[in-house]
């Protein structure tokens, strides 16, 4: 469970299928361009070109004293710019767990594994991240 929040009307409880399922709706605008990856970057060509790679995603959740931390790990597609998916992938995640949950974020990285070309996959390891001005202070 991510986030459990109790008052007098009874229980509020997030948890990581509700944010499993806010990425996937963050990447929609990005189908056949974007998908989901594991960590080390690695799937399999033939996966890739049936579009099933999700069974091999990899994200990383938890609440820390500083508010939520999210990292989620994508490959994309050769053209497709990277600033363009990662800020939208950060605002839509930021802006669901501060204005519509009232949750505090630590961190949220998006970090891209690989490149899809024609011949395969290319490795890659960038991270584009966003860190609230609060937790900036903190540090």
């Amino acid at each position: 469970m991510l986030h459990q929040e109790t008052n007098e009307y009874g229980v509020i409880s997030v948890d990581n299928t509700f944010l499993n399922q806010l990425i996937k709706e963050s990447l929609k605008p990005f189908e056949g361009k974007v998908w989901n990856a594991h960590y080390k970057g690695k799937s399999s060509d033939f996966m890739i070109k049936l579009g099933n790679i999700d069974g091999l995603a990899d994200r990383e959740v938890r609440e820390s004293e500083r508010g939520v931390y999210v990292k989620v790990y994508l490959l994309v597609k050769f053209g497709v710019s990277m600033s363009a998916v990662s800020s939208a992938l950060i605002s839509n995640i930021s802006e669901v767990l501060e204005n519509d949950l009232e949750l505090q974020i630590d961190n949220i990285e998006v970090v891209i594994t690989g490149v899809i070309m024609s011949k395969g996959t290319v490795k890659r390891d960038i991270v584009y991240s966003y860190r609230n001005d609060e937790s900036k202070e903190n540090n």
